[in-house]
């Protein structure tokens, strides 16, 4: 590739780097038509947000460090500002430090110094283990590093120590984050990276994006930001909505030139009994609903509740005895419907600072009492109870009794009696509502799904919150979660009577 050419394409960064390993086209699109990029909803931006805290408390790690505070706009400034740094022999630690080598340009979130003029490089992740794709994401700062002529004696992935228990009070930082050192894997992978940026700079030296279907590389291992754009001209039915589909099975559809369901022959034989299920009823535009789905209703003993929870899992333990990313129940909405049909409905949210979790249990127990099935929908409450038995002793045995043949898994009688081809192939709540009871949604509501309904909830207890904007988020989150268990009625009403009209 000529100097010339080289310099028209854009400057690749440590992050355009790893989106071209997962996609050209996604690297493309980055560099030229961010104006394509699906909006960060809440949830993904309290993620990022959560991952910027992390960083920042791991260097008080290294104590005594100086931030280089200049923004990505200002990389030209960041670059010269860490030069002066790395000279500077009193400073043992530099934050953010700037580099740019081969046209590529990186910030390292710290560059601890171990003589001199020796550094360890550390990358802050707030997972709780070292994954595959982090190798990467170092290898290209280690080679724009040795190739700016600075001296590395470790590469390391610092990370959240997934055992650490919080006692309180401040952090102990060395129990709380993990650092490996993994220099031997990112020197190994230093001999392909010249190929790769080469491939990458070529690539956007075309006119046009290169083309490239879209596939399990579409999330793996991230989402791409570009995932709606790339997928808006897909057919209604595309095959990667069978549900549980294998690379196998998408392989052999492709090959056999089939995108839609509709156009899967009847005795193709390679789908499951569900995927076989999904096909028919999108080939004949039907609802199927299973004739036994009468006889698991009648199971039910009334009172019948209607159960939902809200929870948040905070990168950083907010609570006595927590771990990072713990799972913290704070909500939830019962509608009790008697066996004459009547409704009532109770909810809790709490909304103190403190851990909410032993008041979220003993109101709970309260209003479910020792009898009635508790419809839910999936396992996810029954897993939440497991873990409040185990952390609160004193009710462990009411809690434990609560899963004792009263639990009634709703999605899982959805996903063995039921499809409807507006379920697109995915059984999830949001899902199923529109197509079995298409007058309710959650469109007129502040709060749509839970990852929103936990970063609201960790805003409302966050000491900074206003009062006013604490109470606006209480009643969001109330209306959210109470909508969650009217779905779950309204969803057992509509199978009720179709199971007695086939019955």
């Amino acid at each position: 590739m000529s100097e010339s050419v080289e310099e028209k394409t854009p400057l690749l960064s440590k992050s355009r780097f790893l989106s071209g390993l997962q996609c050209h086209k996604r690297l493309y699109y980055e560099c030229f038509h961010r104006d394509l990029a699906d909006p960060v909803d809440i949830a993904q931006q309290a993620i990022f947000d959560s991952g910027t805290s992390v960083g920042e408390l791991a260097r008080d790690i290294y104590l005594g460090g100086v931030l280089v505070n200049y923004d990505h706009f200002h990389h030209d400034e960041a670059v010269a500002a860490t030069k002066t740094m790395v000279d500077d022999f009193s400073i043992p630690a530099i934050y953010e430090a700037g580099f740019q080598f081969n046209h590529v340009r990186t910030r390292v979130d710290i560059l601890a110094r171990t003589e001199r003029d020796m550094f360890d490089l550390v990358e802050v992740k707030s997972n709780t283990s070292v994954k595959p794709e982090h190798l990467p994401d170092v290898a290209i700062q280690y080679y724009v590093l040795d190739g700016a002529d600075i001296r590395l004696r470790h590469t390391c992935l610092a990370h959240l120590n997934k055992d650490y228990v919080y006692p309180g009070g401040d952090y102990d930082l060395n129990q709380l984050f993990s650092i490996e050192d993994v220099t031997e894997a990112v020197e190994l992978l230093q001999s392909d990276i010249p190929e790769l940026l080469h491939e990458m700079k070529s690539m956007l030296g075309n006119p046009e994006p290169p083309d490239i279907k879209a596939g399990k590389h579409c999330s793996q291992p991230y989402t791409c930001a570009f995932y709606g754009h790339c997928h808006i001209n897909e057919p209604e039915h595309h095959v990667s909505q069978l549900p549980r589909a294998s690379q196998k099975l998408l392989l052999s559809l492709e090959e056999a030139g089939i995108e839609d369901i509709r156009d899967i022959a009847i005795d193709f034989g390679e789908l499951n009994e569900l995927q076989q299920r999904v096909r028919d009823c999108v080939v004949n535009n039907d609802v199927f609903f299973n004739p036994a789905l009468h006889k698991e209703l009648a199971t039910l003993e009334y009172p019948i509740h209607f159960l939902d929870f809200e929870t948040f899992n905070p990168a950083l333990p907010l609570f006595v005895g927590t771990r990072p990313y713990q799972v913290i129940p704070f909500q939830w909405s019962d509608h009790v419907m008697d066996s004459d049909g009547n409704l009532t409905h109770v909810e809790f949210l709490h909304d103190g600072f403190d851990d909410p979790r032993e008041n979220f249990a003993r109101n709970l127990l309260s209003t479910l009492g020792t009898s009635g099935s508790i419809i839910v929908y999936s396992s996810y409450e029954a897993t939440r109870i497991r873990e409040l038995a185990e952390a609160i002793p004193s009710k462990k045995n009411d809690l434990l009794a609560l899963l004792d043949g009263r639990i009634f898994d709703l999605l899982k009688l959805i996903r063995t009696h039921c499809y409807h081809p507006v379920f697109h192939g995915s059984f999830s709540l949001k899902s199923v509502l529109p197509a079995l009871v298409p007058d309710l949604g959650y469109s007129d509501l502040d709060i749509t799904e839970g990852g929103q309904a936990s970063a609201a909830y960790a805003e409302m207890i966050h000491p900074d919150s206003a009062v006013e904007r604490r109470g606006e988020i209480r009643a969001n989150l109330l209306e959210y979660c109470k909508r969650d268990t009217e779905a779950m009625v309204h969803l057992f009403d509509k199978l009720n009577r179709e199971s007695t009209e086939k019955a």
